[in-house]
């Protein structure tokens, strides 16, 4: 038990920003009194923007190869166990329209750095559901590619790219990435991608091994001077045959008590409850609602893509939750869910 941060809280509500100094210590100085305290702030401040409306991403991973070699994630391209595949077109777009049916809206078209789908490839799978599915939001992550390629994209119908900045910290960024990968290119992508038009998520994982408060603190800061309108913060959880595989894995907690934090720092974007908080907590994703999520994402492929798609272990019975089940719950949270079916 302590003493509620309620005047850092305050200030950070008002001004949506702190001192870095006053930032490092809301985060090092967590509390039950403190969070409990960020949470009201951060459900009334995305209220006032949102109300209470939830919206459903359907993620699809079409492939799973990797040409980087990044120490935290399955996906590496030197993890020789990693289960590959790649989805053909009419997989995806069987995908898309079940997903459809459910009244999902929001298709999210993830996977490794894959340089088998070339440019035209992806322009000519985003423009077939583009035509096909007029009324829904095209999200890619696919990682770093060419200034021509994005643009490609965005012509061919993708409007939101997730490009996360994953650490702030040169000597960081070195340590949990591959050799080929700096900072600086990952910013300069960010930046090309903003000025290109999309809105660009930004995003990093809370846990990550060497990862120190300070630097969390320094993550929040780049997203709110980024003007970032779409953020992910998720938990790091270990991945077996990779370098981190015995590491301990995030605090779902914490990850909750940042989101807040970024709710306040920027009360009109869109906060995702990714997929990685039903790792961490029990009903995760439902909970981020109360740490001022406004974004869930759900798998809308099938079970066995989805254990396929090791970027980190998968507990039994974890997969992305059945789409009803997950609708009807968060509906008996009094949220309301946008989905048209």
């Amino acid at each position: 038990m302590g003493a509620c941060m309620t005047e850092p809280v305050d200030r950070l509500a008002d001004r949506g920003i702190l001192q870095r100094e006053e930032l490092v210590d809301l985060l090092r100085y967590r509390n039950p009194e403190t969070t409990e305290y960020l949470m009201e702030k951060a459900m009334a401040a995305r209220s006032r923007y949102f109300d209470q409306k939830v919206e459903l991403w359907g993620r699809i991973p079409f492939t799973s190869y990797c040409k980087n070699d990044c120490k935290y994630c399955g996906l590496r391209r030197s993890n020789q166990f990693a289960p590959r595949f790649r989805l053909a077109e009419r997989e995806v777009l069987q995908y898309c329209e079940e997903g459809y049916r459910h009244g999902i809206r929001h298709f999210l078209l993830e996977g490794g750095v894959d340089l088998s789908y070339a440019e035209n490839d992806v322009a000519h799978l985003i423009g077939m559901l583009r035509r096909k599915f007029q009324d829904a939001e095209l999200i890619l992550a696919l990682g770093e590619h060419t200034d021509t390629a994005y643009r490609h994209w965005m012509q061919a119908g993708a409007g939101i790219y997730l490009m996360h900045q994953d650490s702030c910290d040169d000597a960081q960024f070195r340590r949990i990435h591959s050799s080929n990968m700096s900072l600086l290119k990952r910013k300069q992508h960010m930046w090309s991608l903003r000025d290109m038009g999309y809105q660009v998520g930004a995003g990093f994982l809370v846990g990550m091994p060497y990862q120190t408060i300070e630097q969390v603190a320094e993550e929040l800061i780049f997203i709110k001077n980024f003007g970032s309108n779409v953020v992910t913060v998720a938990p790091f959880l270990p991945a077996q045959n990779t370098p981190f595989e015995r590491e301990r894995g995030g605090n779902g907690e914490m990850v909750l008590y940042v989101m807040s934090i970024l709710r306040l720092m920027m009360p009109s974007g869109l906060i995702v409850a990714d997929l990685g908080l039903e790792q961490a907590l029990m009903d995760g994703r439902k909970r981020a609602l109360s740490a001022g999520a406004n974004i869930i994402v759900t798998d809308i492929s099938t079970e066995e893509i989805a254990t396929r798609y090791r970027v980190y272990n998968h507990r039994p019975g974890k997969r992305g939750l059945d789409e009803r089940l997950l609708v009807s719950q968060i509906r008996a949270e009094g949220y309301r869910v946008e989905t048209t079916g």
